[in-house]
């Protein structure tokens, strides 16, 4: 039997690997898509204010948002699977700080080292459904992670006219087609009272509201985009 520490290498090179090749076949794709930022004025005004924002998304509206906010420094919750090993490695180079954990208010460790992050005057994304579903069900995490720190949650969706979706992933992960039209929609922030289980249960389901609301208003936008590219294409969105 090979040794574990040569395994853990194998793993490690295979993780650098694939992630620094779906790098450049996500920064081809994304670059060929017109995306339009719509209300990124709410998240620059609370930043403004020196306020830690929470992002909150689907995990399934991944794809879209990781090219479009390259270079931003969000810290970002990833899982410690192995896939999440190749994610991890992916999001760091486009500029993400990755903490590895649980989107889960069990997931101790990831929840301190945002705590710690957002003390610091980051600010932080969840996939709110992650690591492994159900699908676009919020886990409790987010809301935990904002009732502690006082912190703003601003609700993410994202859209494209032509897409295809990943139909075996638990996520379904949202694949715009290239050359389409596509849209990023920033809600309103919302706020948590506190951590006892009816203000995380509260706005768990406030949340899950929201973003149900706000994905059904992106589809509705991009869909009627008019033709052809009047605001600047990805490439040039940060």
């Amino acid at each position: 039997m090979m040794p574990h520490s040569i395994m853990n290498r194998i793993s490690t090179i295979r993780a650098v690997l694939l992630a620094r090749v779906a790098w450049l076949l996500v920064s081809l794709w994304s670059r060929s898509i017109n995306i339009r930022i719509v209300n990124r004025d709410i998240s620059e005004r609370l930043t403004a204010q020196g306020k830690s924002v929470i992002y909150a998304f689907y995990h399934g509206n991944l794809f879209p948002l990781i090219h479009s906010h390259r270079g931003s420094g969000i810290s970002i919750m990833v899982s410690e699977s192995r896939d999440g090993e190749i994610m991890a490695r992916l999001l760091q180079l486009y500029g993400f700080d990755v903490v590895r954990g649980s989107s889960k208010r069990k997931g101790q460790k990831g929840l301190l080292s945002l705590v710690h992050r957002m003390r610091r005057g980051k600010s932080v994304a969840f996939a709110v459904d992650g690591p492994r579903g159900p699908l676009q069900e919020v886990k409790e995490g987010v809301v935990f992670l904002a009732g502690i720190m006082q912190a703003p949650v601003v609700p993410v969706a994202t859209a494209a006219k032509r897409y295809g979706t990943a139909e075996k992933s638990w996520d379904k992960l949202m694949l715009p087609a290239p050359f389409t039209d596509g849209l990023v929609l920033y809600g309103e922030p919302l706020h948590v009272n506190g951590t006892s289980p009816e203000d995380i249960q509260t706005g768990r389901m406030r949340l899950e509201t929201e973003l149900k609301r706000l994905s059904h208003e992106a589809v509705f936008r991009v869909e009627t985009f008019p033709e052809g590219r009047e605001t600047d294409p990805i490439q040039n969105a940060k």
